[in-house]
């Protein structure tokens, strides 16, 4: 194809926070793309958008990706809109950039997955943290074997709010509405990172534990944890909280040959062993019975300049090309923590270790549960202009 050739996006839930977000990426970025029309429930803010931008707007989303002036659909709407809005894309024809996380559901993460390939549409979910620079360096390191054989990641992340965050209204902080909390609504970036870096998958059986510690406007939770093991081997432990503030988000890898440490995105400690820790522990003959390799800091690894559009960018290149490996993250690629932050849940819930994936008709039957047996909280009536913020 021609290279001035650009993909026609149009975005379904346009008029809120991440709508927006959205909106000044195609509008403002340079790249292989532009937006051609928008989509929101609410009426008079589609209509100012649109006519701010010049684009066509409409409350339908049948109407959207109807039109021949729309290659391909970005689906900001609340995550548990995502597959409805994601099914109606593919079957008129489009291709689909979703936001995080998939879905509610492992039901619902599935069926659009399922959908994207039977129409063979190309599918994308815009997990942007892939795209941190030291995050592509750190996977580097990791497929080059410069940490030698990775033993275990350890990822944290707190992401602090207050009770008026969730008296807001809407569907905060309801089983109902959000299908759950930090696990499934401020995480999932932290969650992907760690599948991404420790497998490339979801992990084979991990046991979870979430609770409320103090949130009395919300039902659902806000501090959650789990400890697993991956299908390569790799063990890990996740600490999530909206309850902690001290910690930011953190991602340590530890290899046989070194580890890494990344806080808020970038890299923050560079170790490297004297000798492989399997080596030393398994020929080392003493005296010293608390001997270990030495270890030596190394410089910090350097890094590009970070580019907030290269989901859209390489996405647009997917669809042009009709080559799904131009994406960054793939929808199926999504599965690994939708399926991870999903068995985290049924674990908590039964209080035992779970294999992946977890059944779908088990998880449909605890959230509604969950729902049937959530404690009152008062809300306000929300208000169709505040838009569907993801966090």
């Amino acid at each position: 194809m021609a290279s001035n050739k650009k993909v026609r996006f149009g975005i379904i839930g346009s008029a809120g926070l991440i709508g927006n977000y959205h909106t000044d990426t195609l509008t403002k970025g340079e790249g292989p793309y532009e937006l051609t029309a928008v989509c929101d429930i609410s009426e008079s803010r589609v209509r100012n958008q649109a006519e701010k931008l010049g684009v066509f707007g409409t409350t339908q989303v049948s109407e959207l990706v109807a039109r021949d002036d729309v290659d391909a659909v970005i689906v900001a709407t609340a995550h548990p809109l995502h597959a409805a809005g994601v099914v109606a894309a593919v079957e008129g024809g489009k291709d689909v950039l979703t936001e995080k996380p998939l879905a509610a559901t492992p039901a619902d993460a599935r069926k659009l997955v399922k959908a994207i390939n039977r129409k063979r549409r190309i599918g994308g979910i815009h997990y942007q943290a892939r795209a941190n620079p030291s995050i592509r360096k750190a996977r580097q390191m990791i497929d080059s074997g410069e940490l030698g054989r990775i033993l275990s990641i350890r990822v944290t992340g707190s992401f602090y709010k207050s009770n008026y965050y969730y008296s807001l209204g809407g569907w905060r902080g309801t089983w109902a509405d959000e299908g759950g909390g930090v696990l499934i609504n401020q995480a999932p970036h932290e969650i992907d990172l760690m599948c991404y870096l420790a497998a490339s998958s979801a992990p084979a059986e991990l046991v979870g534990r979430w609770t409320n510690l103090y949130h009395d406007t919300s039902q659902v939770e806000d501090f959650a944890s789990a400890a697993g093991v991956f299908p390569n081997g790799v063990e890990f432990t996740l600490n999530v909280s909206v309850a902690m503030h001290a910690d930011t988000k953190r991602i340590e890898i530890f290899g046989t040959a070194g580890a890494l440490t990344l806080q808020d995105g970038k890299f923050t400690r560079y170790v490297r062993y004297e000798k492989d820790l399997v080596d030393f522990a398994r020929t080392y003959a003493g005296p010293d019975p608390y001997a270990a390799p030495e270890v030596h800091d190394q410089p910090l690894p350097e890094v590009g300049e970070d580019d907030p559009s290269l989901i859209h960018k390489m996405f647009a290149e997917a669809v042009l090309t009709r080559k799904k490996a131009k994406m960054l993250v793939s929808a199926a690629d999504g599965l690994w923590s939708m399926e991870t932050i999903n068995a985290i849940y049924l674990s908590g819930y039964l209080g035992k270790k779970v294999k992946l994936p977890v059944s779908a008709a088990r998880y449909d039957k605890m959230l509604a549960d969950l729902i049937a047996n959530a404690r009152s909280v008062s809300r306000p009536q929300r208000k169709s202009e505040e838009g569907m913020a993801a966090r």
